[in-house]
């Protein structure tokens, strides 16, 4: 839902006012459909003011994740509107297109949060029933997919392809090896085999 707010409107001359009422209107019904299913409320506001130059307006569109501002000047009053709302038209959906990727990425990265403590859960059961086959199994999805997102944070941090693969390998084998030791350990040291989870659950939380 949005919700419209004019301050000083009273400064447009009244047999100006339903005019300018109705344009602003008009323009709004846009953002209506753009916002119908918006899960906060948006608020717009407008503040005008009467210049010997002409007119000034300030708007504002409080979203989620952000608030725009603009400003416009000018003698006649319905195109500094217009002017505004060419402006908050394209600001408004280039915000909207950056608050529903960031949705997207973070729901995706749940998802996946929600799937490693799965494995986690049966790793741990693999290693009480001692079943080697079946927990080699899972360490293998395990490891392709942090081997391919440690990689990807290296390139991110600046590193080239062969450098983030050289890097990642090195670290991979280091927490094989680890998992591995603490795999084979007694079952009575099981404070150690989960020690060693938590440090996988450690790599995805730095690295996803």
């Amino acid at each position: 839902m949005i919700h419209l707010n004019l301050i000083n409107f009273e400064t447009v001359e009244p047999k100006d006012q339903q005019k300018i009422k109705e344009y602003i209107d008009q323009r709004m019904q846009y953002f209506g459909e753009l916002f119908k299913r918006y899960p906060v409320d948006v608020e717009f506001e407008f503040k005008f003011q009467k210049k010997p130059s002409g007119w000034k307006v300030d708007a504002m569109v409080e979203m989620q994740s952000a608030t725009l501002y603009f400003e416009e000047s000018g003698k006649n009053l319905q195109k500094v509107l217009s002017t505004i709302f060419n402006k908050m038209k394209n600001q408004v959906k280039k915000q909207k297109a950056i608050e529903r990727k960031d949705y997207e990425y973070k729901r995706a990265k749940y998802r996946k949060k929600k799937l490693t403590q799965k494995m986690f859960e049966m790793l741990i059961d693999l290693h009480e029933k001692g079943d080697r086959e079946g927990f080699d199994n899972v360490m293998k999805e395990v490891y392709d997919d942090l081997h391919q997102d440690i990689k990807e944070n290296y390139i991110a941090k600046g590193k080239s392809e062969e450098e983030a693969e050289i890097l990642t390998k090195e670290l991979m084998e280091k927490i094989k090896k680890e998992i591995y030791e603490s795999f084979t350990a007694k079952k009575d040291q099981r404070e150690e085999f989960l020690d060693s989870i938590s440090d996988i659950s450690y790599y995805y939380e730095q690295n996803t």
